[in-house]
């Protein structure tokens, strides 16, 4: 499994570098990454409008092509996983994929003394239109503090059986979650490590260090260019088929 470890970028090269794999990857590739400057990004379906009402301000915005809420990328480790379902002890349907990768990656967390546990049911506003934050509304699987703090959330997209999975794992909350997410317990070398461990349990092979395809590398910028760059995308949800 190729293992890519890249410098903090902005919230547009982050997820154009995403999309990218996603559209042109022919490996299973796990991608641990930060944000500078840090970021909002706005799951898919959400209304800017909504989270321009409720975000801190000064903090730039970009939008998703995966689903769920707005998460502020600050004091986290983000992960991005490409695959096939069905394939490298992945499963059939993506949503069976996010209890197998939190249950995964809460074990490795345990061994490092971590007490995080799994959602139990999914609560809160799903569809975020009055609460827009990801971290307030835990889904079943989520990994949770005994309070009921969220520490790990994800979202996917599937695009004929070749999916994108986001996973965002706070190391401490921050000035607008709040007491809505906690940190997992662990430093972010040994977060990093954690889920490195926990997707190759998951796949049963070692990860590699590797470095993008020239069609990776050149996918990612017209991708940028086409949807990343133009605020209509993260405004009004305008742009290529996402």
């Amino acid at each position: 499994m190729r293992l890519l470890k890249d410098s903090p970028c902005d919230g547009p090269t982050n997820m154009a570098s995403d999309e990218a794999l996603l559209e042109y990857s022919e490996e299973v590739t796990l991608r641990l990454y930060n944000w500078q400057p840090a970021c909002l990004s706005l799951g898919l379906f959400q209304r800017f409008e909504q989270v321009a009402s409720q975000a801190p301000q000064g903090v730039p915005f970009v939008r998703r092509i995966t689903g769920g809420g707005t998460i502020y990328h600050i004091n986290e480790v983000t992960y991005s996983i490409v695959g096939q379902l069905g394939q490298n002890g992945f499963p059939h349907r993506l949503r069976d994929a996010y209890p197998l990768i939190h249950g995964a990656i809460q074990e490795r967390l345990a061994v490092h003394g971590a007490t995080l546990k799994a959602q139990p049911e999914t609560i809160g506003d799903r569809r975020y239109h009055d609460e827009v934050r990801c971290f307030a509304s835990p889904a079943a699987d989520d990994l949770v503090s005994d309070e009921g703090s969220k520490a790990l959330g994800s979202a996917g997209r599937n695009r004929d059986g070749k999916f994108l999975i986001h996973g965002s794992l706070k190391l401490a909350t921050n000035d607008w979650d709040n007491q809505v997410a906690i940190g997992c317990g662990v430093d972010e070398a040994t977060a990093q490590n954690c889920i490195v461990e926990a997707f190759e349990q998951i796949s049963g092979v070692s990860c590699q260090v590797g470095a993008r395809t020239p069609t990776e590398v050149n996918g990612a910028e017209k991708i940028l260019q086409a949807r990343y760059g133009d605020d209509q995308w993260v405004v009004n949800r305008i742009g290529p088929r996402p």
